[in-house]
């Protein structure tokens, strides 16, 4: 993309008229300067490449309260992209006295619970191999694997729940199929499923991603709170929290339908069904940032500062606060699940519009 095509799409995005085609056009370009434009570059030059891009961006333009109203939204979001994009490069080198390494806070710090043969098994704290009492075997990679019934079928169902703080699971049933969960999220399903496949896998709250072996005689069927997902060879994400303004389904591969509030739609590859108070709605998806959490990575894309704290406060398990006028900036990049909470917090400061303290479990977000 030449630079006349950004400015006019960046001029497009200040006033508001950018279609979706275009947002994911510039969402795209975003994401491609943080992969390469950042890569083994001191902090001066990065800074300068950044003012380069601005003054690039804002060649040619004639009013300066127009520009003084994109700075913001622009400026400071590209220097989170560039910062989040180079790894945190600079983490070890400055250091933020509101989120210092005395107060801090480790991922994977609660314990994942299994409810299966009438019992509660602490999956963190189970050794690899078959688990007594179950049918379930646990291998490494937080990989649960279950094995097929006898032949006299009976419907029993486990529930598996990765609290806030929680470590990721993957759990294979017995028709092969694959469901991957997110922290904060509670998933009930069958031990095994009767010829028809009639069984209901419940996603009571959170975040799962699906790979399902399709059975066109036997559809899988997943119910979330308002709504039911149904396989039609497919592979799909689905996050369903209860902090969250609506419910999303995405689809990446194959083909899904989603039925809500008495209506229904069919998702194609790279699609997204909304489900809010409003209704259902189907809309294009950026599949890189809806799968993200399943790679190890956080990825912002223009998300603003409350929807990354929810994030946040569900992979470490924290109290959120806020205190003063909160900045209206959005933020783009993307940074490794596996670091400290305070070294994520750091890098969000350096787009010098937001701070941060932690108390305990507890963060506080300040105005700058």
């Amino acid at each position: 993309m030449d630079t006349e095509q950004i400015k006019s799409l960046l001029q497009k995005q200040q006033s508001g008229q950018l279609t979706e085609e275009e947002k994911a056009i510039l969402d795209t370009w975003y994401l491609k300067l943080s992969q390469t434009e950042t890569a083994n570059v001191d902090e001066g030059d990065m800074n300068r490449r950044l003012d380069a891009v601005w003054t690039e961006l804002q060649a040619d333009k004639r009013s300066p309260q127009k520009v003084y109203k994109l700075w913001p939204s622009i400026a400071a979001a590209a220097s989170v992209l560039i910062l989040l994009g180079s790894g945190a490069y600079f983490i070890a080198h400055k250091q933020n006295a509101t989120a210092g390494k005395t107060n801090d806070i480790a991922p994977y710090s609660a314990i994942a619970t299994l409810k299966s043969g009438g019992r509660v098994i602490l999956l963190d704290k189970t050794a690899n191999g078959k688990i007594a009492q179950t049918r379930v075997t646990k291998s490494s990679g937080e990989q649960l694997s279950y094995e097929q019934a006898a032949q006299t079928y009976k419907a029993i169902y486990d529930t598996i729940q990765i609290p806030a703080g929680g470590r990721p699971y993957t759990v294979k049933l017995t028709d092969g199929s694959k469901i991957t969960l997110n922290a904060a999220t509670t998933l009930r399903y069958p031990e095994t499923f009767s010829k028809n496949r009639k069984e209901e896998i419940e996603l009571i709250t959170g975040e799962i991603y699906a790979e399902v072996v399709h059975n066109p005689a036997a559809p899988m069927q997943i119910k979330t709170p308002g709504q039911t997902i149904t396989d039609i060879g497919t592979e799909f994400n689905i996050a369903a929290y209860h902090d969250e303004p609506g419910s999303r389904t995405t689809l990446v591969n194959g083909a899904v339908k989603v039925s809500a509030a008495g209506k229904e739609t069919t998702l194609s590859p790279g699609n997204q069904a909304i489900l809010t108070a409003s209704g259902l709605s189907n809309t294009p998806a950026n599949l890189m940032v809806v799968t993200a959490w399943k790679e190890g990575l956080f990825r912002f894309n223009g998300e603003h500062i409350d929807v990354i704290m929810r994030e946040l406060a569900r992979w470490y398990n924290i109290e959120v606060k806020y205190e003063g006028e909160m900045t209206h900036e959005v933020f783009y990049g993307r940074v490794g699940r596996k670091r400290n909470i305070s070294e994520v917090l750091r890098i969000l400061e350096r787009s010098k519009k937001i701070h941060f303290k932690i108390e305990g479990r507890r963060v506080t977000v300040l105005s700058n």
